[in-house]
């Protein structure tokens, strides 16, 4: 006692302990309250849990109520959730509903060994893979000299876990004497259904919904088949510049069995891609909370219309959550466990997710605010100079990963930025009034894009509604309740950090200050689902957990469950509804046909032509005549011509077909005095509104196909 005694009278306080602890406004607690987290379980000998229930009608009740109807109004959902929230106040502060505890922080600082041959040599083949890089492609060795210098440098620092030595002799007796046992638990059930139904959602209909590409497929199909060919760039320029993971990724795929580029091979990769973002999401949520909190998490996400549209449209955005999930994970992981593994893994997955979408290029700042926020809340000094430690660590892994990038960007900084600064500065448009205004217009619209309107990009959503459905929305706007009110009574850096990653995700939408008629956009908010969901899964976990603690007898063992199969029925009632009916609806009327034209001119080349003889003549605000060629089975080429150049098709004698659009009127008569034999007709599409014009001509005689 004595020795701590004076340990604690010889340590003076820094500038740093002085300045965190005018940030701390609220009054001084108790030493180890932060970590202890001894909240206090709903009791089983409590009143009836009518506040937990009043609370979860309200809210249910308030998001239908701003669900789009003609001449809505958001005064009633306002109203209800005003009621909703006054109620989980007071049913928090009466102990009778509690999000899950935290787990406790270590109390011991991070521990490393470093192996400085492993490092210096990872540090050397970095720097010569970074001048090799200059070619601005990925070839063999510089590709060999990046990966293996990442090894190096996880070698230096890696922690090696004592493993029990596995032997298959050892196994083999055991099978022998006793066999395999598999048990069968209620979790184990419970899992295997989750799995089942967010594979359903995932993969039902891939095909059909969305039907039509977009020009945005057009270039990434065009990119893949460029890799597929031996065109291999760090970044590609096409279309204003695209980071090329997605790319790479989905090239593998069709290349290794050797399948078609086409939008259905496109959509598996992203669909692939959101099944480990949402493994990633499961395991935040149990170290948020428990597995429960997980598992209903990926659940929810895993169901959602939000993810499921951006993900079926196959574009890079589901690559923006696929990272920032083990991010948020490994960082969590690593700062509450003090562990180098998972710092290092997190720099690893934060410089990848730079290699995968745009938006992504505001998670390094998010992470730098992660950090501040863990070590305004943990004023001691050894966890401060470890945790500035681990953000180097951090930002070295990270830079590494992101080494053929970096290097792109110095060498074409315009071309690396314009994407990202085309929105936040003039440089196009100038901004329309002040950037503080539209900034905080900005903030407000994203904000509240949950609960009432996503935007207006039809391609990725459905456009004037909520982000999230009826119950989502409702246990989203409960889960924020509880974390709210949990910080201000515990003042736990975990609870910050989440509601802080929410806004900072956002920010690639909110910062379209130049065109803010784009924000809120869900794509540009992609990463948002993360933390979104894991807040949802908090808040039916305990809401779920405090009506079985509450509800003693039989109705405490039905009651509960019949509430949460009811709300999981409607909420995948809901989203089935948004995803395969309204959404697939939307899309189909607002897009091209270029699979009906696609069709037909695949079946006009493997007959009487060719694909050099097959036209889409151009005309304002039509199809995309690259995704016709795509269609057709012929990546790569474009069957656009304009009307002007339709007379010198004429020294072509092998069969030919025009694709027009039905009020070219100009293009036809044309075609017909140019080719007198040829034949005029109307294609009936399946798709109101989209019918196209049809000219065939036939082979002149002799005329070799």
């Amino acid at each position: 006692m004595s020795n701590q005694s004076d340990q604690r009278n010889t340590t003076e306080p820094s500038v740093w302990d002085y300045v965190v602890k005018r940030l701390k406004f609220w009054q001084d607690y108790p030493s180890g309250v932060e970590n202890a987290e001894a909240e206090r379980s709903p009791s089983r000998q409590g009143a009836f849990p009518w506040l937990t229930l009043a609370a979860l009608a309200l809210a249910l009740i308030a998001q239908r109520s701003l669900e789009p109807y003609p001449g809505r109004t958001p005064w009633p959902g306002i109203i209800l959730y005003a009621g909703a929230l006054a109620v989980l106040v007071v049913g928090i502060l009466r102990d009778e509903w509690h999000l899950p505890a935290l787990k406790p922080d270590a109390e011991e600082p991070l521990r490393m060994s470093l192996k400085p041959e492993f490092l210096m040599v990872g540090v050397v083949l970095a720097v010569i893979a970074f001048v090799l890089f200059g070619s601005g492609m990925f070839t063999f060795l510089n590709t060999f000299l990046w990966v293996l210098s990442l090894v190096f440098i996880f070698l230096a620092f890696w922690k090696q876990r004592r493993l029990q030595a596995f032997s298959i002799k050892n196994v083999w007796k055991q099978f022998c004497s006793s066999g395999w046992q598999v048990n069968i638990t209620r979790w184990g059930i419970i899992l295997l259904g989750v799995i089942a139904v967010i594979l359903f959602f995932n993969f039902h209909q891939l095909e059909a919904v969305p039907p039509e590409m977009v020009s945005d497929q057009a270039e990434k199909l065009l990119d893949i088949n460029d890799i597929l060919h031996g065109h291999t760039p760090v970044y590609f320029t096409r279309n204003t510049g695209r980071e090329v993971l997605h790319f790479y990724l989905s090239a593998a795929y069709m290349g290794i069995f050797n399948l078609d580029v086409s939008f259905l091979n496109l959509k598996v990769v992203a669909v692939f891609a959101n099944l480990v973002t949402l493994f990633f999401i499961y395991l935040l949520g149990k170290e948020l909370g428990n597995k429960w909190v997980g598992l209903i998490a990926a659940l929810f996400a895993g169901m959602a219309y939000w993810p499921l549209l951006f993900t079926r449209l196959a574009l890079r955005i589901p690559y923006y959550p696929l990272f920032v999930a083990p991010v948020m994970y490994f960082m969590v992981r690593g700062l509450r466990r003090q562990n180098i593994n998972d710092i290092l893994l997190t720099g690893l997955f934060l410089g990848l997710g730079l290699h995968g979408y745009t938006p992504f290029r505001i998670v390094p700042i998010f992470v730098v605010i992660g950090i501040i926020i863990y070590l305004v809340h943990k004023p001691s000094k050894n966890h401060r100079l470890e945790t500035i430690f681990a953000l180097i660590l951090i930002t070295f892994v990270s830079v590494i990963v992101f080494l053929p990038l970096l290097r792109y960007w110095l060498a074409n900084p315009s071309m690396f930025s314009y994407r990202a600064f085309s929105r936040l500065t003039g440089m196009e448009v100038g901004l329309q009034q002040s950037p503080v205004r539209i900034f905080l217009e900005n903030f407000w619209k994203a904000s509240i894009m949950f609960f009432w309107d996503n935007g207006v990009i039809w391609a990725h959503s459905i456009p004037g509604r909520p982000a999230l459905e009826v119950v989502s929305g409702a246990l989203y706007f409960m889960g924020i309740v509880g974390l709210l009110v949990r910080y201000i009574r515990k003042r736990h850096w975990m609870d910050l950090f989440l509601l802080v990653s929410i806004p900072m995700l956002m920010m690639p939408s909110i910062l379209s200050l130049a065109y803010p008629g784009e924000n809120p956009s869900l794509n540009r908010t992609a990463g948002t689902i993360v933390p979104v969901f894991v807040v949802i899964g908090l808040a039916l976990e305990t809401s779920i957990r405090t009506l079985r603690q509450k509800f003693t007898g039989r109705s405490g063992r039905w009651l509960p469950g019949l509430i949460l199969g009811g709300l999981l029925a409607w909420s995948a009632a809901n989203n089935y509804d948004l995803v395969f009916n309204q959404y697939a609806a939307i899309y189909r009327a607002s897009s091209w046909n270029t699979s009906e034209i696609g069709r037909v001119a695949a079946l006009f080349i493997e007959s009487v032509g060719s694909p050099e003889t097959t036209y889409v003549v151009g005309y304002p605000h039509w199809v995309d005549s690259r995704l016709v060629a795509i269609n057709a089975g012929h990546t790569g080429r474009d069957f656009a011509i304009f009307t002007e150049q339709i007379p010198a098709t004429a020294d072509d004698l092998r069969a030919k077909m025009f694709f027009l659009n039905i009020s070219d009127v100009e293009s036809m008569q044309l075609l017909s005095e140019t080719f007198v034999n040829g034949v005029l007709w109307q294609y009936d599409s399946q798709v109101e509104n989209k019918d196209f014009m049809i000219f065939f001509v036939p082979p002149a005689q002799g005329a070799l196909p």
